[in-house]
């Protein structure tokens, strides 16, 4: 698998905990992001690698802001620092640029370790 499938895994698997979260059905949250419903479960499983915009969808679907979907869950709190580095990766996501984009899947990996 490569670094790029990883991170699909991982983010999929934050949708899914936050759909659950949120006790919604893929079907509900498809409908409320606009996209169908076998495209967002594919996201769910990693096999999709989705866009900013389909992201911001998702993420107003679930009632939370983008840059929730890449608060990955630890064990422990997240520090200052955690907080500040998950708002430079959205910061880098929105930027939109495939160098920013890059960056940010690096960062992205780091933080689902």
């Amino acid at each position: 698998m490569s670094k790029s499938e990883d991170i699909a895994v991982v983010l999929g698997k934050r949708l899914r905990n936050l759909r659950k979260e949120k006790m919604l059905t893929q079907e509900e949250i498809a409908e409320k992001a606009g996209m169908n419903a076998k495209y967002y479960a594919q996201v769910e499983r990693g096999q999709r690698n989705v866009t900013v915009g389909s992201l911001q969808r998702i993420a107003d679907g679930l009632g939370v802001r983008l840059e929730d979907l890449f608060r990955f869950p630890h064990n422990r709190p997240l520090t200052d620092v955690d907080e500040e580095l998950v708002s430079l990766v959205t910061g880098l996501i929105l930027q939109g640029s495939k160098k920013s984009k890059m960056l940010a899947r690096a960062l992205l990996a780091e933080l689902a370790k």
